[in-house]
């Protein structure tokens, strides 16, 4: 639980630091929107940066010895990237350092469009990521698979329109300043216009809060940038519809008027879902996954915000440094505050620059989303590695927790609504890709057969369900069901206690609330 919270603090306290370091408009002469704008431009460049995190200890006594341990591994994390190299939009490379409190982990890094590509100390071979996994996201789903393949890449392309709509959306911070200063980027002494900024939790918060008002209200902004991804993807549609694709959606999509017609809708739906959200989650209401911390504590008037860009004469960003502080106050974690700091420096902006590459020919491992992936990842690394260790015992990231409402009847019970219900049996049963799928396993499914098989990468077992069968076979094995499993809604339910224990989970049950909880270490 602690290592969930962290990362959602981590993840969260990171958006923060991007998005404010793209609000500000002109200031007192200096043209900071087409500073901003230079910046994501850049064509090539070289640069080096650390990005640091920083728990500070409090009150530790209702946590375990296990989460005290992990506190204090985690207390001072910090990531620190060299020699990195901008050779054009597709491909970059750098040299790194994680750091903690055990030791330091080496690494390099490389990419190839959307795809980025990890050589890690304890690693076999290297990680590959797919930095904008569009399968992933609602909005795209109904696209077909050689639009969406593609959709990563094209934004990568229309990322000057992307910032000019959230600059044309965003209003000052209330504290910006401009001074004329010297600083050094790279050994070199440098006169730049330094433009700083200060902020609280909550005027970040009313920030966040104006930009998805104001974009959503931009009509024109946000159909003209759906217009420039349509120019961007329209080779790919003619090329999909001259190869001879039937593909009624590809169809549609040729015809730009009806394709942006029909897109402005879901966009729009998806901001206002995200506005939604957000408000949800400034006014603290965490309900949605009682593992994270308390949202209040981020946009909290008390939480601070301290942040700088150094511009030089050709409106260039060459520096930039961040300070994020937020206290703790609504946490049983240990930790009191959480402190960021981000700083970077870039030189030979638009020169020519190589970066380097990184050596496949042995293989890669692809590291997806889903929650197997996280075990796949893990059987890759050196048991040994610190980076293995990192994973495993100190980010926890093997640990899962479910808690589910039990129902007393099948009624309603689909895929889509999980809660565990009581069946003709008298046996609490829960549908079986939810619960595997949510614990770490694969699921697959044998319509000829009637037949459900799971795999679990953390054990390497194999567990195959018959429906309307009371004998499961694990790793080849028959094992007897307490209540056979059966088909409610499309979806399998299986008894809760066999499919937990096999994947080597834990199931409890709280009498006052009828909550079921499943923990998996």
């Amino acid at each position: 639980m602690f290592k969930k919270k962290c990362t959602w603090w981590i993840s969260a306290a990171t958006i923060v630091i991007m998005v404010v370091l793209t609000g500000c408009q002109a200031v007192q002469g200096l043209d900071i929107t087409q500073a901003i704008k230079n910046d994501w431009a850049v064509k090539s460049a070289e640069s080096q940066g650390t990005l640091q995190f920083e728990l500070v200890p409090g009150d530790t006594s209702k946590l375990s010895a296990d989460e005290k341990q992990t506190l204090l591994a985690l207390q001072n994390v910090k990531v620190a990237i060299t020699n990195a190299k901008i050779q054009d939009a597709q491909h970059l490379s750098a040299d790194g350092s994680i750091t903690y409190g055990k030791g330091t982990i080496p690494f390099k890094l490389a990419s190839e469009g959307t795809k980025l590509i990890l050589s890690i100390e304890g690693a076999k071979k290297p990680l590959v990521f797919d930095l904008f996994d569009s399968t992933n996201m609602s909005v795209t789903k109904l696209l077909p698979d050689a639009i969406q393949s593609q959709l990563g890449p094209k934004l990568m392309e229309t990322k000057s329109a992307i910032i000019g709509l959230i600059l044309g959306n965003l209003p000052n911070p209330a504290s910006l300043s401009v001074t004329s200063v010297s600083d050094k980027v790279n050994g070199e002494t440098l006169a730049l216009q330094q433009a700083h900024i200060e902020m609280n939790g909550s005027e970040l918060a009313s920030l966040l809060k104006k930009l998805l008002a104001n974009v959503l209200a931009d009509e024109a902004g946000l159909k003209e940038l759906i217009n420039q991804l349509y120019e961007a993807l329209s080779p790919v549609i003619e090329e999909q519809i001259k190869g001879g694709s039937t593909d009624f959606t590809l169809r549609l999509l040729s015809n730009k008027q009806l394709a942006v017609g029909l897109v402005y809708p879901s966009i729009h739906d998806f901001l206002e879902n995200m506005s939604a959200s957000l408000d949800t989650v400034i006014k603290g209401d965490s309900s949605a996954d009682p593992t994270l911390f308390p949202a209040q504590d981020l946009w909290n008037s008390d939480t601070s915000l301290k942040a700088n860009l150094y511009i030089d004469a050709d409106k260039q960003i060459r520096k930039q440094t961040v300070e994020l502080n937020v206290p703790l106050r609504h946490t049983t974690s240990g930790a009191s505050a959480l402190k960021i700091s981000y700083m970077s420096e870039s030189w030979h902006i638009n020169k020519l620059v190589t970066a380097a590459a990184i050596d496949t020919s042995s293989g890669v491992v692809n590291v997806g989303t889903d929650a197997s992936s996280t075990y796949s990842l893990l059987n890759q690394l050196d048991k040994q590695s610190l980076f293995y260790k990192l994973l495993k015992e100190d980010l926890k990231v093997t640990k899962k927790e479910i808690h589910l409402k039990l129902k007393n009847s099948a009624q309603g019970a689909t895929s889509d609504t999980p809660e565990p219900f009581i069946n003709a049996d008298n046996i609490t049963v829960v549908p079986v890709r939810f619960i595997s799928e949510k614990l770490g396993a694969e699921v697959g499914w044998n319509g000829a057969l009637q037949q459900v098989t799971i795999k679990d990468a953390a054990t390497g077992a194999t567990i195959i369900l018959t429906l309307d069968s009371k004998v499961a076979m694990v790793n080849g094995s028959p094992i007897q069901l307490e209540s056979p499993a059966a088909l409610y809604n499309g979806s399998t339910f299986v008894p809760i206690r066999f499919i937990t224990e096999q994947l080597g989970g834990e199931v409890s049950f709280d009498d006052l609330t009828r909550v079921v909880t499943i923990k998996r270490n």
